[in-house]
């Protein structure tokens, strides 16, 4: 956490780098780089994934092709359960850096986790999806209402479909009125 602190300092320290000379300025992008990796290292260290991430983006913006930010960010988008962006970060690791070992284990991890995710989804939509085409579907605006009260009557739906057609009446009987009030300004004008 002591380390995470003073990385966090000097990359403040070099985010406005504007007044120094050019061959300093150079030397304070690549200092402030180094840092947001590191940063994104401690992050990992806590389990902060979604801070990794971000510095690790921060680290991509000015260099789009670093691979030790990419790796942290594939190793972050894990921590987060993306598992589909962790493979694409480290299939770009590979392509760059053919030869890296933990690249190559992090996106079978990342296959695994994305088949366990798969099967979760997978039993989640089935059930969800059990009740589809069962019964009848009703018309819209021909669905009985529902009352909570526990009983099944045929009195309560009964009763229900007659407040109903009360209250359609009543609906009617208040637009024509208004209907009426709006001719009768009308006619007044």
């Amino acid at each position: 956490a002591l380390a995470l602190q003073r990385y966090k300092k000097v990359v403040d320290m070099f985010s406005y780098i504007d007044n120094y000379k050019e061959e300093n300025k150079e030397k304070a992008k690549d200092l402030k780089k180094t840092c947001q990796l590191n940063k994104a290292a401690c992050y990992l260290k806590i389990k902060e994934y979604f801070e990794a991430k971000k510095a690790c983006d921060e680290v991509l913006k000015l260099e789009s092709q670093n691979v030790k930010a990419m790796y942290r960010r594939a190793q972050a988008q894990f921590g987060l359960k993306n598992f589909l962006d962790c493979i694409a970060d480290c299939k770009k690791v590979v392509e760059l850096d053919p030869k890296n070992r933990d690249a190559r284990t992090l996106v079978k991890q990342a296959q695994e986790g994305q088949k366990e995710e798969d099967k979760k989804s997978k039993g989640l939509f089935a059930s969800m999806c059990k009740a589809l085409g069962k019964g009848p579907i009703p018309p819209p605006g021909k669905t009985k209402p529902v009352y909570g009260d526990g009983d099944d009557d045929d009195e309560d739906m009964e009763d229900g479909d007659a407040k109903q057609e009360e209250n359609q009446e009543v609906d009617a009987k208040d637009d024509k009125q208004e209907e009426q009030a709006e001719e009768k300004k009308e006619e007044t004008n």
